[in-house]
């Protein structure tokens, strides 16, 4: 064991670390599998605020590069702590490479250009859809996630609460150009693509390799967009408060987030973890509620919670329809 629970029991980082070094391969429960989508949630939720810290003095891509080299640098220490190298196949880096590609660059710049012509609130939904392109293509390359009607109540619910969440936004009219649709549409669609992808031939690394590897591999592709397009000497002068932002990226959105990311790979299907993108939009409205002193209505409750009981159908946790082995007996 790495960390010892006695001097960090108190940690939920350092206990996360420790639950993802002693991944031992047993079955999860879908109550545990919930859990962990809802840990997950709160560990991307908070990056919307920690972005609000340091936007004012630096660019997005100098932003999202700083997040992933911090984060490689951070997992890649606890490799060489635990004197784990990262594989030499090939085939091991090019599939990291896609997961890259498709799980951090493309939906970055998709959604940075998207949000240039519609609204947030447009881009949380279209975000949403996530889950259902995720579905789609789990049914068609996933023999273990086909698209049963536990999943399609699910995912109903889901969106159903998403829209429900937003609709006073969509009440007063979105605004949104087609080109910035199409662009927020294909960012989910690509992240739809990264779950299914990552399932099938992600899967059954040692624990901290396959995330150090894909951040690895978004780092490399994220500088040229540094270095191109803004001015990386601005890094030189961050406030502390800016790096209070960057390190809550890094150590929540990212390192954490990642680990849970890929012990949940190990469990469950790419579609029960699409489920994180609908509850984004609740993470953001708590901690508002929390934080900034915003409202928070029984109508954004109500949604909330129909967003969580379509988690808890999607994962089984309330079974709606009996299994094929609960019909043969």
């Amino acid at each position: 064991m790495l960390l010892g629970r006695s001097k960090c029991c108190c940690d939920p980082l350092a206990i996360v670390l420790i639950w993802g070094i002693s991944y031992n391969g047993k079955l999860m429960s879908p109550a545990k599998r919930v859990f962990l989508i809802l840990a997950l949630t709160a560990m991307w939720s908070p990056s919307f605020l920690f972005i609000k810290l340091v936007v004012d003095e630096l660019q997005p891509f100098s932003i999202v590069t700083l997040r992933v080299s911090i984060a490689t640098l951070i997992l890649g220490g606890i490799l060489a702590f635990k004197k784990q190298a990262l594989p030499k196949d090939p085939w091991f880096w090019f599939h990291s490479a896609i997961m890259a590609l498709f799980a951090s660059v493309m939906p970055f710049v998709l959604f940075c250009y998207a949000e240039q012509t519609i609204e947030s609130a447009l881009a949380a939904i279209l975000n949403g859809c996530s889950p259902m392109f995720t579905a789609i293509l789990a049914h068609l390359f996933i023999p273990s996630d086909r698209l049963k009607p536990q999943k399609v109540v699910g995912i109903g619910l889901g969106a159903g609460g998403l829209t429900a969440l937003f609709a006073p936004n969509i009440a007063q009219g979105l605004s949104g150009s087609t080109l910035g649709i199409m662009a927020g549409a294909a960012a989910a669609f690509c992240y739809a693509v990264s779950h299914v992808y990552a399932k099938k031939y992600v899967t059954g690394q040692p624990p901290f390799v396959s995330p150090t590897a894909q951040l690895l591999c978004s780092s490399l592709m994220m500088l040229p967009f540094m270095f191109m397009f803004e001015d990386p000497s601005q890094i030189a002068n961050l406030s502390l408060t800016a790096w209070g932002g960057i390190m809550g990226l890094c150590l929540l959105g990212t390192v954490t987030a990642f680990i849970i990311y890929y012990k949940l790979l190990e469990h469950c299907g790419p579609t029960a973890i699409s489920m994180v993108a609908c509850f984004f939009p609740v993470g953001g409205m708590l901690l508002g509620f929390a934080f900034l002193g915003e409202t928070l209505s029984w109508a954004a409750l109500g949604a909330s919670s129909l967003i969580l009981l379509g988690l808890m159908i999607v994962n089984e946790l309330i079974p709606l329809f009996p299994t094929p082995a609960q019909e043969k007996a």
